[in-house]
Formats: structure tokens, sequence, C-alpha cells
């Protein structure tokens, strides 16, 4: 996925009221920042993370609450190298959204950041 990519995803997120313009644009924002941190302009597998994100914040700014994920998978994705720079990246998002997420949502972050974070290990 590559930046006019996810313009093309968040225009049709914002199309249908799944996402709100502040959602969209934090997302669009971290994007960048991902990108930057693994010096790529395309990042493979970054689609759910992307689709995530910006409906969780929607989710968030509706007051709506998620379950948590299933807290196995989430101690096997804490034992992962990429974690601590998943977090960096959430706290990024974070950073944004200029409030604290909520911790399900955080660690459902963590998973799809971890995720992106291992296959696209390297850089260019």
């Amino acid at each position: 996925m590559d930046i006019n990519q996810l313009k093309e995803r968040m225009d049709i997120l914002l199309a249908s009221s799944v996402v709100s313009t502040k959602a969209a644009d934090i997302s669009t924002l971290s994007f960048m920042h991902l990108q930057s941190y693994l010096k790529k302009d395309a990042i493979a597998g970054a689609e759910m993370l992307f689709t995530h994100l910006p409906t969780a914040l929607t989710r968030i700014e509706k007051g709506e609450l998620v379950e948590a994920p299933h807290p196995a998978l989430l101690d096997e994705v804490k034992q992962s190298p990429e974690a601590s720079i998943a977090m960096k990246e959430i706290d990024y998002v974070q950073q944004q959204w200029k409030n604290q997420l909520p911790q399900e949502e955080i660690d459902f972050l963590l998973i799809h950041y971890t995720n992106v974070l291992q296959i696209n290990k390297g850089g260019n």
C-alpha cells in the first residue's frame, strides 16, 4: 500500500460515512510516519492496519467500546522484537489524537502494527 492507495481507501471510507474526517486525517499522518520509519514508499500488508485505525478512532469519537483481543494472542505479540516500535507508532497516533486511546484499541493496534513491522523488516 502506498500513499495514493491509502488516500483512495480513506476517500471510500469517508464517502460511505464509515470514518470521520479527523480519523482519516490522523490515519494518513500515521501512515506517513510509518513510511518514514520504514524508509519505504509502499508498506506491504498495511491494508488491515489502515482500515482498523480510522474505524477505531471513529468508534472512539462515537463513544463505542470494543472487546479486548484474546490474551494469548496479545501475549505472543508482546514478545515480538517489533512490539516496542509498534508502541512508538501507537504513541504517535495518540499524540495526533491528543487523547489516550482505550487499552483495548491499543492492544488491537499493537497486533496490527507489529504484524506490519514484521512483514516490512529491513527497509528498501
